[in-house]
């Protein structure tokens, strides 16, 4: 089975997109120490697994907290490379 990589990636930056602008009014993310990061990260995995095990699933909801899921994860990476490049100066 051949796995559909370009969908899974502009699916998921849609809704990653869709929760960063509703988030828009807080705190930016690039003053962040990772460690804390990290915590959102784990706040919003518990979130996510709440939706998931839901009785009644929601389809929406669980998407959305999927996409603050991945949006911290990639807060992670952010600052893991702008770390690597300060690194190299």
């Amino acid at each position: 089975m051949k796995r559909d990589y370009n969908l899974l990636l502009k699916e998921g930056r849609k809704a990653q997109i869709e929760k960063l602008k509703e988030n828009d009014h807080k705190c930016g993310f690039d003053t962040e120490r990772v460690e804390i990061l990290f915590q959102k990260l784990i706040v919003e995995t518990l979130e996510l697994r709440v939706e998931v095990y839901a009785l009644k699933r929601d389809w929406k909801k669980i998407r959305r907290e999927a996409a603050d899921v991945a949006n911290f994860a990639f807060m992670i990476i952010l600052k893991c490379v702008q770390m690597l490049y300060r690194e190299k100066k």
